[in-house]
């Protein structure tokens, strides 16, 4: 059986990239649907989509402005193709490299591809992430994938390194949350869920990063300390509720403590002095880490922890 890939792509206010990543995205020589979600875009963005769905390119939504988030699943919601790509709307797609990927996937009994992701720079730099060597090429367990890539420091959150099967996506019940940090949370999560992920060396995407992207206007605002405090607490909710391997859940508790260690330090930075922090859930995180038998996992929970105790300490 043929596979039918489909690439969803959410599109806020990129009139500057969205021809580039059409481009490159069009020229893949599949069997795929490309659907673009604008999410109340102010700018041409809208009407440059609009001369590619006229074409019969694209399938192209509208709805107005809810976020990354709400656009993801959107487009997944109209989704027809066995296999989901996620692209952003100001970045643009290696052919060889995600042909590489999606050949091996595809001829693959996996759930999700990791890929490599070249990051560019406002000033020109580069770098480059994905599995180490003596991991790509091969499938392994979602959580003792999860765990190495996260012992390694080569886990990466972004959506667009993965491929994901759609029986997957429904089963799981996946689902994109918040307006910023969506993909710590989703990542993650499918990750623990995932039986069988193939982890490649297959560079296949360029993602650009921009000062006036949703991540480079609110590096340090209460809006991204909002919304890492929420995902924190919805990857603790998850922890509770499923019955992840020792290994990947000192990780996770690793990852949760991480993204509140950086909320608490904006919170104090920013003199905001309430916001829902759960004490008994850290408590029960640290508790997790100490329990650990990974005693570089127990290192790395406890600097974060510390710097949630720091942080507190200093906000009074």
């Amino acid at each position: 059986m043929e596979h039918k890939l489909s690439i969803i792509i959410p599109l806020f206010n990129s009139d500057k990239h969205i021809c580039r990543c059409l481009d490159s995205i069009l020229e893949l020589p599949l069997h795929k649907e490309v659907i673009v979600v604008d999410d109340g875009s102010t700018d041409s963005s809208h009407s440059l989509a609009l001369k590619y769905a006229e074409r019969g390119d694209i399938r192209l939504f509208s709805q107005e402005n809810k976020g990354v988030s709400e656009a993801r699943n959107l487009g997944l919601d109209n989704a027809s193709g066995d296999i989901i790509a996620f692209v952003d709307s100001d970045d643009y797609i290696l052919g060889d490299g995600f042909l590489s990927l999606y050949g091996n996937f595809a001829a693959s009994d996996a759930e999700m591809a990791m890929g490599g992701v070249r990051i560019e720079f406002p000033d020109n730099h580069t770098e480059t992430r994905q599995a180490l060597k003596t991991m790509t090429g091969k499938t392994h367990k979602g959580c003792q994938c999860f765990a190495n890539l996260m012992k390694s420091n080569t886990f990466t959150p972004l959506v667009f390194c993965y491929l994901f099967r759609k029986s997957f996506i429904d089963s799981s019940r996946l689902r994109f949350c918040h307006k910023m940090s969506e993909d710590d949370l989703w990542t993650s999560k499918a990750m623990c869920e995932a039986g069988k992920i193939l982890t490649t060396d297959d560079l296949h995407y360029v993602y650009c990063k921009h000062a006036d992207s949703i991540t480079g206007t609110n590096a340090a605002t209460l809006f991204r300390a909002d919304n890492h405090i929420a995902v924190a607490n919805d990857l603790y909710d998850y922890l509770l509720q499923h019955n992840v391997d020792k290994e990947a859940e000192v990780w996770l508790c690793c990852k949760i403590l991480y993204i509140a260690s950086i909320a608490l330090k904006i919170y104090r930075d920013c003199n905001r002095h309430t916001f829902s922090l759960k004490l008994e859930m850290y408590q029960d995180l640290l508790k997790r880490v100490m329990s650990a038998t990974d005693g570089y996992a127990k290192k790395v929970g406890l600097m974060f922890g510390m710097r949630i105790i720091d942080t507190l300490k200093s906000i009074g």
